[in-house]
C-alpha cells in the first residue's frame, strides 16, 4: 500500500504551473560537480556529462548540465576542454603524468567546485541555461549572481615638491590608466 497522499501530490504540481521550468538569470555563479559520467558521443567522441549545482545565493540548489567532449581533430576545441579540466582542479600536468583513464578523470571531477558564467540558450524551442565561461580558481564567498569584483585602482602618486622661487613649474609623468584584466572565454 501506498504511503503517499496522491491528491496531494497532483494538486502541488498543479499549484507549480505544471511544473513549468524558468533559467537562472545571467551571472557569475559558484558550483559544485555533483554528477559526472564519462560516455561516448554520436560521432564516436569521448564526453564527460556534468550535472553541476549552485552552491549558494537565492539561487542555490538549482541544477545545471555542461557536456564536455575531447575532439582530438580540432586543437582550439582541446584547448577549451582542458581550461575547463583546470577550472575543475585537473591542470594539464595530471593528463601527462597519469595518461588516466576515464574513471580516474570522473573521480577527479566529482565534487569539484568552481566559478562559471551562466548564459541561456534555446535548443528544439525550450529554453535553458547553459555554462558559457569557467573561470580558473576556487569559488569566492560571493553569492551566486554576483558579477567579478572591479578592478582596484592604483594608489595616488605622492604630491611633487613645490618648484624653487623663480624656476619654471613642470608637471610629473602622468601613469598609463589600469586597465581591467580581460577574462578570455573558455
Amino acid at each position: 500500500m501506498s504511503s503517499l497522499n496522491w491528491a496531494d501530490l497532483v494538486k502541488d504540481a498543479s499549484d507549480s504551473a505544471g511544473g513549468s521550468y524558468e533559467p537562472l538569470p545571467d551571472g557569475d555563479y559558484n558550483l559544485k560537480v555533483i554528477e559526472v559520467s564519462a560516455t561516448v558521443t554520436s560521432t564516436g567522441k569521448t564526453m564527460f556529462k556534468l550535472t553541476t549545482e549552485v552552491l549558494d545565493g537565492p539561487y542555490a540548489k538549482r541544477r545545471i548540465w555542461d557536456n564536455l567532449v575531447i575532439s582530438p581533430e580540432n586543437k582550439n576545441a582541446l584547448g577549451i576542454f582542458f581550461s575547463k579540466m583546470a577550472s575543475l582542479g585537473v591542470p594539464r600536468e595530471f593528463f601527462t603524468a597519469n595518461n588516466p583513464t576515464n574513471a580516474q578523470i570522473e573521480a577527479r571531477i566529482a565534487g569539484a567546485s568552481f566559478r562559471a558564467q551562466v548564459g541561456k540558450r534555446v535548443y528544439n524551442g525550450n529554453e535553458s541555461n547553459e555554462l558559457k565561461k569557467y573561470y580558473v580558481g576556487a569559488p569566492t564567498a560571493q553569492t551566486a549572481s554576483v558579477s567579478a569584483p572591479a578592478p582596484v585602482a592604483a594608489p595616488p602618486a605622492p604630491a611633487p615638491a613645490p618648484a624653487p622661487s623663480g624656476a619654471p613649474v613642470v608637471a610629473p609623468p602622468v601613469a598609463a590608466p589600469l586597465s581591467a584584466p580581460s577574462d578570455a572565454p573558455f
